[in-house]
């Protein structure tokens, strides 16, 4: 991903909702390694849910879930990287490695 220095840039947004898409609770984000040239914020906040090309009846439902945003330290360029991991409902953990360019 591409970040602007010193911007905050959206890096994730979740969601859990149930049946009717309604809110069931927010989802939890672990940060596993924090980025070396920035921060990472996670905020509760409204998301639009997306099912990640699945088709599901509460996909584009606006509802209260969780955003992650990476902000870099402000003039820095070049790149960063973070982890981050979320527990699934099926009780899978995932995981992802975010590499970032850092851009003015």
């Amino acid at each position: 991903m591409t970040a602007r220095s010193g911007e905050r840039t959206s890096v994730l947004q979740n969601a859990h909702l149930n049946g009717d898409c309604k809110f069931i609770d927010y989802p939890r984000v672990d940060i596993v390694e924090q980025p070396k040239h920035g921060r990472i914020e996670i905020v509760h906040q409204p998301v639009t849910a997306d099912s990640g090309g699945e088709k599901m009846k509460c996909d584009k439902v606006k509802a209260d879930g969780v955003a992650v945003y990476y902000i870099s330290q402000p003039g820095y360029v070049g790149s960063d990287r973070f982890i981050l991991r979320t527990p699934e409902e099926s009780g899978r953990i995932e995981e992802g490695v975010a590499n970032v360019r850092v851009v003015k």
